[in-house]
């Protein structure tokens, strides 16, 4: 098989966006606390993930404009969407941190975080439930203090 700098130029930008995908993370903070992907999107310029440790989730975008403004639109069950603008960094990355809930109702359900701007239209979603009380117990207190 011989490689040319034709094919060469056919594959760099599949290459450069497969790198961009995976060596990017969703926040470095929460890559080294071991949390855990629970959607992604990608198309030719964008990139899209939700990442959470169980309670707290991260939405991230990477890809657009830097500056650019986008609409997010949220939607958790039956509650009335989320919506507002967002701006990406000067970088072409936005990213936020969601907490889902629902007053009255629901111990989880489905969440839809699409994020559209003029050069990315990302949708994600995840599903989530209500997280109740600690995983490990607290310490004990000593009595005599």
């Amino acid at each position: 098989m011989r490689i040319t700098a034709r094919s060469i130029a056919r594959i760099a930008p599949l290459l450069a966006l497969a790198a961009t995908g995976t060596a990017q993370a969703y926040d470095p903070i929460v890559s080294k606390q071991g949390w855990v992907r629970v959607d992604s999107y990608q198309d030719r310029q964008c990139y899209g993930e939700v990442g959470t440790n169980g309670r707290f989730y991260v939405l991230a975008v990477y890809g657009m404009e830097p500056g650019e403004r986008a609409q997010l639109t949220i939607t958790n069950g039956d509650m009335q969407p989320i919506r507002r603008e967002v701006r990406a960094n000067s970088g072409g990355k936005w990213t936020d941190y969601y907490i889902p809930f629902r007053f009255g109702t629901g111990e989880g359900g489905y969440v839809t975080a699409t994020i559209s701007g003029q050069s990315c239209q990302v949708p994600l979603g995840f599903s989530w439930q209500r997280s109740k009380g600690w995983e490990e117990k607290p310490p004990l207190r000593n009595p005599y203090r």
